[in-house]
């Protein structure tokens, strides 16, 4: 799952402006270490986005570059995450799973992670989820995802694996339990509503602080991650995510649905029976 532990959309388009700022200030990455008492990897993992940077450690940098006001205004307002909009064709997004729920994704694959590597896949995938901490702004994200009702009925465990009902059960509270924050709109599109705009999966589109517009659209598939920047493609995915909101349930339905999915599927676990789909309202 490369959306796990993968850098956003945010970190990648700010890890890169830093080193195109420092190179323009023709400082090596050494000599900004060495400037800000900092390791050489530190400043190599901020510019590759494999660690985020703190407000404070950004100023330290705008001050070092010499960064021009009208710029160093874009890098803080860059620097916060930004608003995210997604549909959800297969999984629940990574910032609305649980720990189980990551941890078993990792799994469904051919490959065989170490168990390392599937903790640390999980812990990233749990830090990234502090930007929708209501606790922490001004870098608080705004979320607004619909869900396909497929993916709230799909077994999270393959038959035989155990537990199957449990860690279900616990993605579906979580999402009813997210939903509450103000600054996560969850929507359900459910099977009678007919086909989405979109058949080709998942998507994601990041609207930027710098410019208070969707800019990139983000998306992957099982070898590689695309980011789409192109204003007529990024419009198209907005428009198109503006159907799926307008053909989901609203969010109060969309909660209800989820409650009743969740009802029906202990149910059905404990009836060791299937449930069909119902055709919600």
């Amino acid at each position: 799952m490369s959306s796990v532990d993968s850098p956003s959309v945010r970190e990648r388009r700010l890890a890169r402006d830093l080193r195109e700022v420092r190179i323009g200030a023709e400082m090596a990455g050494n000599a900004v270490a060495e400037a800000l008492g900092w390791s050489a990897s530190k400043v190599s993992r901020i510019e590759t986005g494999r660690i985020g940077i703190s407000p404070g450690d950004l100023d330290l940098l705008i001050e070092l570059y010499r960064v021009p006001t009208e710029q160093a205004e874009y890098l803080r307002r860059l620097a916060p995450p930004q608003a995210l909009r997604s549909y959800c064709a297969v999984l629940p997004h990574p910032l609305l799973m649980t720990a189980d729920y990551i941890r078993q994704v990792v799994l469904a694959t051919w490959l065989t992670p170490s168990p390392q590597e599937i903790d640390r896949r999980v812990r990233v995938c749990l830090r990234r989820q502090a930007v929708l901490d209501e606790n922490a702004p001004p870098s608080r994200l705004n979320l607004s995802v619909v869900i396909d009702e497929a993916v709230l009925r799909r077994s999270a465990v393959a038959p035989g694996g155990g537990g199957k009902s449990d860690l279900h059960d616990r993605q579906l509270e979580h999402l009813l339990r997210v939903a509450d924050r103000p600054n996560v709109r969850i929507q359900v599109l459910p099977f009678a509503a007919g086909i989405p705009p979109v058949s080709a999966g998942s998507f994601s589109i990041l609207e930027s602080r710098a410019t208070g517009a969707p800019d990139v659209v983000y998306l992957e598939n099982k070898t590689r991650i695309f980011f789409v920047d192109g204003e007529a493609e990024v419009h198209r995915y907005a428009r198109d995510f503006d159907l799926l909101t307008e053909m989901a349930l609203s969010p109060a339905d969309s909660l209800e649905a989820i409650e009743r999915i969740r009802t029906q599927a202990n149910g059905a676990s404990a009836a060791t029976v299937t449930v069909a789909p119902t055709n919600l309202p």
